[in-house]
C-alpha cells in the first residue's frame, strides 16, 4: 500500500515540542514502523521539513536543535526517528500531478501538494492530529473530476483498513494493534495461537476479548477470576500444568483468560505487560 504523508497538515499548530511529541510524533511512528514490515511505502514531500510544527520552528529546526529538548534519552530517540519523516522516500521526484492543472481541496487551489499527487497515484493520506485535515475522506477535484482519497489521522485506523482489505495478517495487526498496551504479542508461538483461528468470525471474537483485557484494569481482570460456576467475564486464573510451558522460560506463573466459553488464551504477566504465549480453540490444554 502506497501512502503520501499530508505535509499541508503540519501548520504550527502545536504549543510546544511536548505536546507535539506526545501525539503527532509517536502517531507517525507508528505509521512508519508499518513501512520497515514491508506493508506500505510512505512517502514524503522533499521540502517537507520546512513545515513549521510549534512556535515557527520547522521540523529541520527541531532536528537538529541542541537545547533542553535534547536532553533526556528518550526525545534523543524521538529525534532521531524523526529523521526518517524528512528523509527519502520522495513523492515529488517523479511526480504525476500536473502543472497544467488545476486541483482543489474545500475550494481551496493544492497544486503540487500531497493531495494533488493522491489524486494521480489515486494513494491514500497520512494526515497528523490535530491539524485541518481530521476527515476519513478528503475531496480533491481537477477540473470537472472529483475523487475522495482516504485519509488516516490514526495508525490504528490504518492498522484496521489494512486488515481488513486482507494486505496485513490477524497475527500481524494484533502484535501491532496492541503494541504499547497490557498485551503484548511479542513472544507469541504463531503456530500453536494465530494458525488455530480458521474464520473471520473467531478472529472477531478474538479481537474483541484482547481489545477489553487491554482496556480494563489489572485489579477489575484478577477479580474476573474462578473456577466452574464462579466463572465471570474474562475468567482470568492461574494455570494447573505450569510445565507445559517451560519451554518458553517465562519469567513468571502461566495465568490463562477466556475469549468465549470454548476458547482460552494463555501467557504470563511481568509488570503490567501480559505476555501471550498460545491459544487453545480445542480443549487441549483444559484443566
Amino acid at each position: 500500500m502506497e501512502i503520501l504523508l499530508n505535509e499541508l497538515s503540519f501548520h504550527n499548530q502545536f504549543e510546544s515540542f511536548e505536546h507535539f511529541q506526545n501525539g503527532a510524533l509517536i502517531e507517525i511512528i507508528n505509521f512508519l514502523d508499518l513501512q520497515k514490515s514491508g506493508k506500505s511505502t510512505v512517502l514524503k514531500k522533499s521540502d517537507i521539513y520546512s513545515k513549521k510544527v510549534y512556535q515557527n520552528k520547522s521540523l529541520h529546526e527541531i532536528l537538529i536543535s541542541k537545547d533542553k529538548e535534547g536532553k533526556s534519552d528518550e526525545i534523543r530517540k524521538l529525534k532521531s526517528q524523526l529523521g526518517s519523516i524528512i528523509y527519502a522516500p520522495y513523492w515529488d521526484i517523479n511526480k504525476l500531478c500536473c502543472g497544467e492543472s488545476k486541483y482543489f481541496y474545500q475550494k481551496e487551489n493544492v497544486n503540487d501538494t500531497c493531495l494533488a499527487e493522491s489524486f494521480e497515484r489515486e494513494s491514500n493520506i497520512i494526515s497528523i492530529s490535530p491539524s485541518n485535515f481530521l476527515l476519513d475522506e478528503l475531496s480533491v477535484s481537477k477540473n470537472e473530476e472529483l475523487k475522495n482519497i482516504f485519509n488516516f489521522y490514526s495508525f490504528k485506523s490504518l492498522l484496521k483498513k489494512q486488515y481488513e482489505t486482507n494486505i496485513v495478517s490477524f497475527d500481524f495487526f494484533c502484535k501491532h494493534f496492541f503494541k504499547g498496551t497490557k498485551l503484548n504479542f511479542s513472544f507469541v508461538n504463531v503456530n500453536e495461537s494465530f494458525k488455530h483461528i480458521s474464520t473471520k468470525n473467531e478472529e472477531e471474537e478474538f479481537f474483541n476479548s484482547f481489545k477489553m483485557f487491554s482496556e480494563m484494569e489489572w485489579n477489575d481482570i484478577i477479580q474476573q477470576g474462578g473456577k466452574g460456576e464462579n466463572k465471570v467475564g474474562l475468567a482470568y486464573q492461574k494455570y494447573h500444568d505450569q510445565e507445559y510451558f517451560k519451554k518458553y522460560n517465562p519469567t513468571n506463573p502461566i495465568y490463562k483468560f477466556r475469549t468465549t466459553q470454548k476458547y482460552r488464551v494463555f501467557g504470563y504477566r511481568l509488570d503490567d505487560t501480559f505476555y501471550v504465549l498460545e491459544f487453545d480453540l480445542s480443549h487441549r490444554l483444559s484443566d
